[in-house]
């Protein structure tokens, strides 16, 4: 690879990181604060009902939140990036399957934090190898 194109990549993989941790921390304050309600009515019913029960069960959001401010600090800090990606994919795939289920008019948004992770995890895959020898 030229010396021009690692330049660019690195700078890519700064910026995926730092939009992508960006995103979970404004969304991981949320979930404590609750500053933007989650139902949203442009929802259907079943996305405000599974949402309001999440909510009611009284542990998922700040379990979810103190996840996803992790993340962020993991991506903004670089340390300890691959493992909460690990830890953060069944939590984004939900999110993705969610858009796409029941609010479709935010599967874009969805599919693009999904695809700024699997991105990270692609640049990280050196990383993971370890995991996969017995």
């Amino acid at each position: 690879m030229t010396e021009q194109k690692s330049k660019i990549k690195k700078w890519a993989i700064i910026v995926v990181r730092f939009l992508l941790g960006a995103g979970l921390l404004f969304n991981g304050i949320n979930m404590f604060a609750m500053f933007m309600p989650l139902p949203n009515p442009q929802q259907g019913e079943l996305a405000t009902r599974f949402l309001t029960i999440l909510g009611e069960a009284g542990y998922f959001y700040p379990i979810l939140g103190t996840v996803k401010i992790l993340t962020a600090l993991a991506l903004f800090t670089n340390r300890y990036m691959a493992l909460m990606l690990v830890v953060m994919f069944p939590i984004t795939l939900n999110g993705i399957l969610f858009h796409f289920r029941m609010d479709p008019s935010t599967q874009f948004a969805a599919l693009f934090v999904g695809l700024l992770q699997v991105y990270l995890m692609y640049e990280s895959r050196d990383r993971y190898f370890d995991i996969f020898r017995p």
